[in-house]
């Protein structure tokens, strides 16, 4: 084989086939392997995002699970557990008022009312030796030791009106209050001007938070003489706060007064308090010191906080009777390893999943070499048979290619040929478009005269003809409205002509009003059609352009509008403005225009199917073509069932000077007078 023959087949028009035959299609096996490759990883990927996705749900289910089980476990705790509260506050009340209406408690506060002035200068311990002095006193706190040890409360104790210890259930012991004064304590002052009083402090003596409860002794004349206070010990109290989570007892400052966890003891959380419900800070108790209370964002469940960095599910309930607030805290602390458990077995889920899929991917790959290995010689023995049959392929093809050389010089004389009679086929239609301009502009203008003639004619038999009969009039008014319609057609045929010439169709230039314009428009109406028309005008709308080319717009609007709606119908013609456009609105209550000619209907000597209205079928497209060249457009604002607006736009001359005139640089169209 010459070495020319092996160049010109790439040239050859079927050297396709050689190509074929010199590189065997790509074989099943030689695909296999890329294909095996892709195959499992996207199997991974699909593994690892379905194992990803159902562990995520799972995990989000069981985490709500338990979320769900927390809440109600921990709504049942606080509420049982305030019962329990609103039961012990409510026995402190009730033993309280018991032992204040007891007669000798009623005796010893008539005997002891109000200290002397000169026990203020005794001590405590001088107070205490002079009440103990009394049997009666004795016998009282006598009383109250036994209740209270039966009750487990702290102490029972009573107080005169000078707020002096008197008797109390600890009266024999060294550490007794007898003969402390505890003036100014709330609760002793709310009980002896309410009757009852409440409170929260912590103990002078043994520095023990405890809550305070009093009631007032009167005397049979219902005269305060005392009080008696019964003192629970909060230590003593959290025994009763039993249950898995931590309750809290808060006082309307925040403080923790009672609680089932030493760490939160008279620390401050008013953050967790509902909204408006905290006091500001009294002079009796400290506020305690505030922990960092945080709102957990984005939680799925309300009330879950960050306290101390750990985070809690809230359920409060307030106590009965009292200013306080039992606040239950759920931990969600397990939530984090629960969660990474979630995560590690969906991880040994992936993994197991990973190896199955690398295990078929590495059999898949062995079955593909051994086919890859198969058609490799099936290819050399193709790679052979393509060898001996090349020579005969080429020589073959190079006489093929001398005899398509030969074809296609004949075909390009041929084509030649054919261009220069293009060539002239054109010049002949350009000449002929010419000569048809200039025909068309001759006999526009000289129809012009005629129908200049039998306008004014038909005016003088119409003025002559005033008190003639109706059916001259009617044929007067016909010829009247002929020449009008004959007259526009010139003007549509004069400015397509034109602006299919490519040449600008403006005359002269001015700024002037469009409501002149609605005004000429009007004038010109026959009687019947200025009998159907509406014009709305507007305030001043100063436009720029040519104003006999807009009067023609304007007309065909207006004409087409009654044309395409019944001879009684109204015809609606609206001059409106706003910052930077002026617009006339056309609106007619014919048939509308159909769907499928909307695209069509400014397209030049196009005419709508199935309407019987005669016309050349260049109003519209002559509209929007001179709205165009002033700067301006026009489109067919709505179309339906009830009629159709046609919305000329034009941009408003915002100069006040004089109207101003300019020669256009093209010659004065042909046919085209101002």
């Amino acid at each position: 084989m010459e070495p020319n023959e092996v160049a010109l087949d790439n040239c050859l028009p079927g050297g396709d086939g050689v190509s074929e035959v010199l590189q065997p299609q790509s074989l099943p096996g030689r695909q296999m392997l890329p294909i095996a490759r892709r195959v499992t990883l996207g199997l991974a990927l699909a593994w690892l995002a379905l194992v990803a996705t159902l562990g995520w749900w799972m995990s989000q289910r069981v985490v709500a699970d338990h979320l769900d089980s927390l809440a109600s476990s921990a709504q049942y705790e606080t509420i049982t557990t305030a019962r329990v509260m609103d039961r012990l506050f409510t026995e402190m009340v009730s033993v309280a008022h018991m032992v204040a209406g007891q007669a000798e408690v009623i005796q010893l506060a008539i005997r002891y009312r109000t200290d002397p002035p000169s026990a203020v200068a005794l001590t405590r311990q001088q107070r205490a030796v002079q009440f103990a002095r009394d049997p009666l006193v004795r016998k009282v706190g006598g009383f109250m030791n036994a209740l209270a040890r039966d009750l487990g409360y702290a102490r029972i104790y009573m107080n005169n009106m000078s707020y002096d210890t008197v008797t109390a259930s600890n009266w024999a012991e060294p550490d007794s209050i007898v003969g402390m004064i505890y003036s100014g304590r709330s609760y002793l002052i709310d009980a002896l001007r309410d009757g009852t009083g409440a409170s929260f402090g912590i103990a002078r003596l043994n520095k023990t938070p405890s809550y305070f409860v009093a009631s007032r002794i009167v005397d049979s004349n219902d005269v305060p003489q005392g009080s008696v206070t019964a003192k629970f010990d909060a230590p003593n109290m959290a025994s009763y706060l039993t249950g898995q989570h931590i309750a809290l007892i808060v006082n309307r400052q925040g403080r923790v007064i009672t609680t089932s966890s030493d760490r939160f003891m008279l620390r401050n959380v008013a953050a967790l308090l509902p909204s408006g419900t905290v006091l500001p800070p009294d002079n009796e108790e400290e506020p305690g010191e505030p922990m960092d209370v945080r709102a957990i964002a984005g939680s799925a469940h309300a009330d879950q906080w960050l306290i101390d960095g750990r985070p809690y599910l809230l359920r409060h309930q307030p106590l009965a009777g009292t200013q306080y607030q039992l606040l239950t805290l759920a931990s969600l602390e397990q939530l984090v390893p629960m969660r990474r458990q979630h995560f590690s077995t969906a991880g040994l889920v992936a993994a197991f999943g990973l190896a199955l899929i690398l295990l078929f991917d590495r059999i898949a790959a062995q079955l593909a070499e051994r086919r890859l290995r198969a058609e490799r010689d099936r290819e050399m023995a193709l790679s052979q048979a393509a060898k001996r049959e090349l020579t005969i392929k080429v020589r073959e093809r190079t006489a093929e290619l001398a005899e398509s050389n030969l074809s296609l010089k004949a075909e390009m004389d041929r084509r030649h040929l054919l261009e220069a009679k293009l060539r002239q086929s054109l010049d002949s239609v350009n000449e002929a478009l010419v000569l048809q301009q200039d025909f068309v502009a001759t006999v526009s203008h000289e129809f012009r005269g005629p129908l200049a003639v039998i306008a004014a004619a038909a005016d003088n038999l119409m003025a002559s003809a005033a008190e003639g009969s109706d059916k001259i009039r009617r044929r007067i008014d016909k010829i009247g409205r002929t020449v009008k319609r004959m007259s526009m057609l010139i003007e549509n045929v004069l400015a397509s002509d034109r602006l299919s010439a490519g040449l600008v169709p403006f005359v002269k230039v001015e700024v002037f009003d469009l409501n002149e314009i609605l005004h000429t428009a009007k004038a010109e109406l026959d009687d019947n059609a200025a009998r159907r028309v509406a014009f709305i005008h507007d305030d001043a709308a100063m436009v720029k352009g040519d104003r006999v080319l807009l009067e023609i717009a304007v007309q065909n609007l207006i004409q087409n509008a009654l044309k395409y709606s019944a001879l009684t119908m109204p015809v609606t013609v609206r001059l409106s403005t706003d910052q930077d456009f002026a617009f006339v609105n056309v609106t007619d209550q014919g048939t509308g225009v159909a769907l499928g000619d909307r695209d069509f209907i400014f397209m030049k000597y196009f005419r709508a199917s199935g309407k019987s209205a005669s016309g050349s079928g260049l109003g519209l497209y002559i509209s929007r073509e001179i709205a165009q060249q002033n700067g301006g457009e026009l489109i067919l604002a709505a179309s339906d069932a009830a009629g159709s607006t046609f919305c000329l736009s034009l941009p408003l001359e915002r100069s006040t000077g004089l109207s101003q005139e300019q020669e256009p640089r093209n010659s004065q169209p042909a046919g085209l007078e101002p």
